[in-house]
C-alpha cells in the first residue's frame, strides 16, 4: 500500500494492523430527475461519480470512432508531481496550471485523478493513464511507473463512456456504453469487486454484475459503490465502519446489494476514506460509515452501519445534484445552486472561512452567487466550477494544488486567476494535484440544465456586465438593474425614477447599512429568496438588520421572512433586546412572539440584565400582562395575580 512520505506522521496502526489516519443555479423537480435517470441516454452517459463525475460528456463520446474536429479541448494540471501524475514527462511540481502537450488533438472528454495518478478519456472511448502505478491503476499491464500517458490497450474496443478514481484512491472504475463495469488497481480490501484481494494490472470485467446496467459509480481508497439503472445500489471493499451501508462491519470482495437503499431513486453518490453519502432524487441526503469529523452531516461521533438521513435543513429535503468527498469531508451541491460543506476542516477544505470541523451542513456563502455546477475533492482540498467556466479552489495547498502560485492554504474559495481567460468545462482533484479540462461546455444531463426565472435573475444580480445602476455600501459596489428594482419596490422606484437626484446618478451611496444586508435585500427583490435567512445560514444580526431595511423600504413579504427567521433565534438572554427592536421596527409578529416568550419564561427572563435595562414602559407592559395571566415564578409560592382556585397555576 502506498502512502506519501509526509503523511506518515499522521498514520498509526489500527487494531487490525491496517494503516489508518488519525488526524448557477439549477432547479430540479422530482419528475425531471426521475425521467432523466430512467432514460437510456442517461444510463449510458451518466455513469461516473456524482452525475458522471462532472456530469458533462462530449456528444461524440457515445460512438466509438466519432470525433469533432471543431472542438480543441486542452488539459491543464497542477500540484504534486512526485510520480509524473501531472503528465508532463517529468516530476517537477507545478503551482500554476500548466498545459499538457500530450492532449493536443486528442479530443479529451473526461479527466479523473486519484492518489498520484491521472486518467484521461477521449471521444473514441480510449483511456490513458499516467503517474503512480504500483498496483496497476494506470491499466498499462504492469506495475512500473508511467511518466508519460499510456493507452489502456485492453480497453480500446470496449466503448468506455466514463472513468472514475477520486480523492486518494489507487484503483479505477470504468463503465462502457453497455453499462459494464471494469476495475483495476489496488485491491487490499476487495474494492475491485473481483472476489479476491489481489491487485489487477489491467481493467477487468466485474463479472458479479453481469446482467446489470451500471449508471453511476464512486469510490475512495478502500471501497466502491455503484448504482444500476434499476435503482439498485451495490457496494464492495472495506466495511469496518459500515461504509458499505449493509448493516454490518464485514468487508466484501464482490458487489453486495444495499437493500436499505433499493428503489430510493438516487441522484448523487460519493465515497470518503471511511464514509459514504448519497443524495435522494426526491429530496434528502443519507450517509453511512465513519463520522468522527462530522463528514456524514450528523451531530454524533458514532459511525453508522445503515444509511441514515441527514436531519439538518435544507439538506434533509433539498435535491442534491452532486456530491464529492475528501478523506474526511463532504461537499454537496443542491438543485438551487448552493454549496454546503461538512466534516473535517483543519486545512479550510470546507471553504467556510474558518478551520473548525462541522457536524452540520454549512453554506459556502462566498459561492452563493457563482452558479456552481460541479464540485470535486482531493484528500484535503476542494474545488468548485461555475456555469461560466470559472474555478474556485480552497483547502490545503502544500503542493500548489490550488493554483495560486504559492503553498498557502485557503479557508475560503479563491478565484483561479491563472485560468481567467479560459473556459474550464470539467474539474477533478487527486490526492495533492488538480486537473482541469478546458474548452467549450460539455453536454449536460437534462435534469441539470433547467434554469428557472429566479435562477436567471439571480445570475444578473451584482453582474457588472448587465448593470445600469450601482449601489455603494461600505465602499463596495453592488451592480443592479433599475427596471427590476422599480418593479419590486415602490420607495426605490420613487428614488430611481422621480425628482430625486439619485434618478440621474450611476452610483448611489447607501449609508448606515451593511454591504451583506443590502445585497440580501436585493437578492429578495430579484428572486424572492434570501440565502442568509436559510436555517443553516441565519445570523441574528443579519436578520435584524435586514428586517430594518425591509421596514424602511416597505417590503412586507421580506419583513415576514425576517421575522420568521429571527423567531427561531429567541433565547432567554436576548429576548428583551429583541422585543425592543421588534417594537421600534414595527415587526408586530416578532414583537408578539417575544412578548409571549417572556411571559412563558417570566421567572428566568426578569432575572437577566437585559430585562432590567428595558425602558420602564416596556417593563410595566410585561409585568401587567403577567399579572393578568397569573404567571407564577418557578420555585416560588407567589404568583403575579389572582387565579381561580379551580385553575392550576400558569407556570412560567
Amino acid at each position: 500500500m502506498h502512502m506519501n512520505v509526509e503523511e506518515t506522521k499522521d498514520i498509526s496502526l489500527a487494531d487490525d494492523g491496517e494503516m489508518e489516519e488519525n488526524d448557477e443555479n439549477y432547479q430540479v423537480d422530482d419528475a425531471s430527475v426521475d425521467s432523466a435517470i430512467e432514460s437510456p441516454r442517461f444510463s449510458t452517459r451518466l455513469s461516473t461519480n456524482n452525475v458522471g463525475r462532472s456530469g458533462y460528456f462530449s456528444s461524440s463520446s457515445m460512438e466509438k470512432g466519432s470525433s469533432n474536429n471543431a472542438v480543441e479541448r486542452e488539459v491543464y494540471t497542477l500540484g504534486q508531481n512526485s510520480y509524473g501524475e501531472l503528465g508532463h514527462g517529468d516530476t517537477l511540481e507545478r503551482h500554476l496550471p500548466t498545459l499538457v502537450e500530450f492532449c493536443r488533438g486528442k479530443d479529451i472528454v473526461q479527466v479523473s485523478s486519484g492518489n498520484e495518478f491521472t486518467i484521461l478519456l477521449d471521444a473514441k472511448g480510449e483511456a490513458y493513464g499516467v503517474g503512480y502505478n504500483d498496483s496497476g491503476q494506470c491499466g498499462s499491464g504492469g506495475n512500473g511507473r508511467c511518466v508519460n500517458f499510456s493507452r489502456m490497450e485492453t480497453m480500446v474496443d470496449r466503448n468506455v463512456v466514463s472513468i472514475t478514481t477520486t480523492n486518494g484512491s489507487e484503483h479505477l472504475l470504468m463503465v462502457t456504453d453497455s453499462g459494464e463495469l471494469y476495475t483495476n488497481g489496488y485491491n487490499s480490501k476487495g474494492q475491485l469487486g473481483h472476489g479476491n484481494t489481489q491487485s489487477c494490472y489491467v481493467p477487468k470485467l466485474v463479472e458479479a454484475l453481469s446482467g446489470f446496467r451500471v449508471t453511476k459509480v464512486c469510490c475512495s481508497y478502500y471501497h466502491s459503490i455503484i448504482l444500476t439503472d434499476s435503482d439498485q445500489i451495490f457496494s464492495f471493499g472495506r466495511n469496518d465502519f459500515g461504509q458499505l451501508g449493509l448493516g454490518d462491519r464485514d468487508d466484501r470482495t464482490t458487489p453486495s446489494e444495499c437493500h436499505l437503499l433499493h428503489g430510493r431513486n438516487i441522484s448523487a453518490l460519493a465515497c470518503g476514506q471511511y464514509h459514504s453519502i448519497v443524495g435522494l432524487a426526491g429530496g434528502g441526503l443519507m450517509g453511512f460509515g465513519k463520522n468522527d469529523y462530522g463528514q456524514l452531516g450528523l451531530e454524533t461521533t458514532e459511525f453508522k452501519l445503515r444509511p441514515t438521513l441527514v436531519t439538518q435543513p435544507p439538506l434533509n429535503a433539498a435535491v442534491t445534484v452532486q456530491l464529492a468527498c475528501g478523506y474526511y469531508h463532504t461537499i454537496a451541491l443542491v438543485s438551487t445552486g448552493l454549496v454546503f460543506g461538512f466534516g473535517r476542516n483543519d486545512y479550510g477544505q470546507l471553504g467556510i472561512g474558518n478551520r473548525d470541523n462541522q457536524w452540520k451542513p454549512h453554506l459556502l456563502t462566498d459561492l452563493q452567487d457563482k452558479f456552481i455546477r460541479e464540485v470535486t475533492c482531493g484528500c484535503y482540498h476542494s474545488i468548485c466550477l461555475s456555469r461560466e467556466g470559472k474555478v474556485y479552489p480552497f483547502g490545503r495547498n502544500n503542493h500548489g494544488q490550488l493554483g495560486t502560485n504559492n503553498t498557502v492554504d485557503s479557508a475560503r474559495p479563491l478565484f483561479l486567476e491563472a485560468m481567467a481567460g479560459k473556459h474550464v468545462c470539467q474539474i477533478t482533484a487527486g490526492f495533492y494535484h488538480t486537473v482541469l479540462l478546458v474548452g467549450p461546455p460539455l453536454e449536460a444531463p437534462n435534469f441539470l440544465i433547467q434554469p428557472t426565472l429566479s435562477s436567471d435573475f439571480r445570475g444578473i444580480l451584482n453582474n457588472p456586465a448587465r448593470s445600469d445602476v450601482t449601489f455603494v455600501l461600505e465602499g463596495r459596489p453592488i451592480y443592479a438593474h433599475r427596471i427590476v428594482i422599480m418593479a419590486r419596490c415602490e420607495p426605490l422606484e420613487r428614488m430611481l425614477d422621480g425628482p430625486m437626484k439619485e434618478a440621474t446618478e450611476q452610483e448611489i451611496v447607501i449609508p448606515e447599512h451593511r454591504y451583506e444586508v443590502f445585497l440580501g435585500f436585493l437578492e429578495f427583490l430579484y428572486t424572492d429568496v434570501v440565502t442568509g435567512l436559510e436555517p443553516t445560514a441565519v445570523e441574528l444580526s443579519f436578520a435584524l438588520d435586514l428586517l430594518t431595511l425591509a421596514d424602511q423600504f416597505l417590503v412586507d413579504a421580506l419583513k415576514r421572512k425576517c421575522e420568521a427567521a429571527v423567531q427561531k433565534s429567541i433565547t432567554i438572554e436576548n429576548v428583551s433586546e429583541m422585543f425592543v427592536t421588534a417594537d421600534s421596527r414595527q415587526a408586530l409578529a416578532l414583537r408578539k412572539k417575544c412578548f409571549d416568550f417572556m411571559l412563558q419564561n417570566f421567572g428566568k427572563v426578569i432575572a437577566t440584565k437585559s430585562f432590567s435595562e428595558l425602558p420602564p414602559n416596556f417593563i410595566r407592559e410585561v409585568c401587567l400582562e403577567a399579572s393578568k395571566r397569573g404567571v407564577v415564578i418557578p420555585g416560588s409560592q407567589v404568583h403575579t395575580g389572582p387565579r381561580s382556585s379551580r385553575d392550576g397555576p400558569l407556570v412560567a
